[in-house]
Order: structure tokens, then sequence, then C-alpha cells
């Protein structure tokens, strides 16, 4: 029998220093394999098989290999249906991943531009005042909005923090959880205090976590749809990008304890969750993609005292343009290349 090889999508893999672990991890619990961070693949086979004769891997392979994998905060996928097909194929896999990040960034658009909507015309609606209903009705459509869309991104982020790994879907799960959680448990606390808590002058959050979300999407919407043209293309990446994201997030939390929470979350969603894979364009290769979102970041928080820009006044929107800017960005870069032979 030919060499059985089984096919996963590492979706949400950022940084070639982790895959290389990864692929140590496998060959050690008995799986040979090649993994392709660029790629967000891999395919694995029975390590102890020669190069001719090898048993095609069963689901319960697959679900050894697949524990050893949520290990480093990824989720494979390995699979078009519900059935488990061992010799997949890999285009197969890919299309499959493109029209599922689709439908979820559809997804994220029909319920979250209704809740931001809500967030900024609720007090109109309400009269003038607190817009504490809609307030409720922005909670319920927001988090909807996080689970139907970005549950994929959130359950790997929340990976990430069980088992201290990082990569991008750590950063984007931080974001959304720093955005919701307090503004939830706020609109929540006026229905036995009267008084919302956790929530100051500017109101929830929600709105920020729907455009983590929406972006998010959007982003390994694109990142699927060119894999391959990425994929080979590991040396381009940034090394090292977890530290980088740790980094990031200990100056968005000092942020927000020196000038506040609404700026602190401006902050973070400047830094896109597939930032590794920006890396790859002939345009601004290696970390000097980093550099704009850098540089930009600084100018949001020295706005009030070295520009006299109100912090109050920058909205979210405005870090959401400039993350959609660096999206296209990455996506004009990556199609300068052409796709690699399968």
């Amino acid at each position: 029998m030919a060499m059985s090889r089984t096919h996963v999508i590492l979706d949400g893999l950022a940084d070639p220093g982790i895959g290389g672990q990864l692929s140590a991890a496998w060959l050690h619990a008995g799986f040979a394999n090649t993994v392709d961070p660029a790629g967000q693949c891999a395919s694995l086979w029975r390590a102890d098989s020669d190069s001719t004769q090898c048993p095609a891997l069963s689901e319960a392979d697959m679900d050894r290999a697949a524990a050893v994998a949520r290990t480093f905060g990824l989720e494979p996928r390995d699979r078009v249906g519900n059935t488990f097909v061992a010799d997949n194929q890999l285009p197969e896999l890919r299309k499959r991943m493109a029209y599922e990040y689709k439908s979820r960034f559809a997804t994220a658009l029909v319920f979250g531009l209704p809740a931001i909507a809500l967030h900024r015309f609720g007090p109109l609606l309400a009269g003038g005042g607190p817009g504490h209903y809609a307030w409720l009705i922005e909670l319920l459509l927001a988090g909807w909005t996080c689970i139907a869309a970005g549950w994929p991104i959130l359950y790997q982020g929340a990976l990430c923090a069980r088992y201290l790994r990082v990569h991008g879907d750590l950063l984007t799960t931080v974001v959304v959880v720093f955005a919701y959680v307090p503004s939830a448990i706020g609109v929540l606390s006026i229905m036995w205090s009267g008084e919302p808590w956790l929530i100051g002058d500017q109101g929830p959050a929600f709105d920020a976590a729907v455009w983590v979300v929406i972006v998010a999407t959007l982003q390994r919407w694109l990142a699927h749809c060119n894999a391959d043209r990425l994929a080979g293309r590991a040396a381009m990446m940034l090394t090292g990008v977890g530290r980088f994201i740790v980094a990031w997030l200990i100056f968005v939390v000092i942020v927000m304890f020196v000038i506040d929470s609404h700026a602190g979350l401006m902050v973070a969603m400047l830094l896109p969750s597939m930032i590794s894979h920006g890396a790859i364009s002939r345009w601004s290769p290696g970390w000097l993609s980093v550099f704009p979102i850098v540089t930009f970041a600084i100018v949001l928080v020295a706005g009030p005292g070295a520009l006299n820009v109100p912090l109050d006044q920058v909205r979210f929107e405005i870090a959401v343009g400039f993350a959609l800017m660096t999206t296209g960005a990455m996506v004009a870069g990556w199609r300068r290349f052409p796709g690699m032979a399968q």
C-alpha cells in the first residue's frame, strides 16, 4: 500500500517556532509529519512505517494527535464533513476553511452591525437617557456575535491561556473578554442595584468586542483564501511573535490603568491577530510590518498631551479602520506571490 498521509489545518498557527515544537511533539508521539506554519497545515503518517508501506491513520490516531496539538493552543481540523477520512485532500480542507470563515464573517456582520448601531443610537431611542434597555439588547446581540462567529478563535485563545502558549488567538480572546465581560456585568447589575457597575461615562464596550470579532474573522477568511500563496514561506514569518504579543498586552494593561479602559482596548485592537503572516510581504517584510502599528499606537496614547486630541473622542472605529488598512496591506502583499504547487 502506498504511503497514506492525513492532512490537518492548523488554524491560527502564527509562529514557526511553535510549528517546530509541535512537529517534534508529534514525532515523539509516533507520528511522522511535516508542518507548514505559513500554509496553516500539516500532514501526518505513521512514524514506524517505511516510505512505501503506511497503514492509514485511524480516527483514534487523529484524536491522539489532536490532544498533542491542543497543548500548543491549536485545535487541528482534519475533516471536511462530520466523518474522518484518512488520506484526505488538502485543497478540499482549505476550501472548507475558507467557506467556514466566510460564513462566520457574514454572521458577524449580520448580528454585530445591529449591535454597533444600537450602541450608537440607543441613548437617542431612550430619549437621551442612558439607554439601559438598549444596552441589554446590545449585550445579547454582541454575545451571540462572539459565540456564533468567533467561537473557533476564542476556543483556541482559551487553549493558549490554559497551556501558557501565545499566538494571535490569545490576543483576540483577551480583547473580547476585556471588552465584553465587564460591560455585561455592568449592564446586568442594573437589574438588582439600579446602577451600572464597571461602566464609565462612555458606556459599555460591547462594540469593541463586536469589531474585534468582525476583523478577526475577516483576517482568517482572507488568510485561508490565500493559503496556497502563503504555503512554504514560513521563513518570511515573524519569529518570536508570541513574546511580542505578550509585551503588547502588558502595554495595553498599562494604558488601561494610566488613561482608561477604552484607550487600552483601542491600542489592543491595532495589532492584527495574523501579524506574523503579515510579514509575508515584499512591501514590508519581517519586523518592518510592525513599525506602523507601533507608531500609530504611540500616537493614540500620546494624543491628549502631544497632539491635543482627547482620547474620549477617539472611537473604536478609528482603531478598526487602521486594522482594516493593515489587513488590506497584508493581503496585497500575499497576492504578489504566485500560488505554490500542491
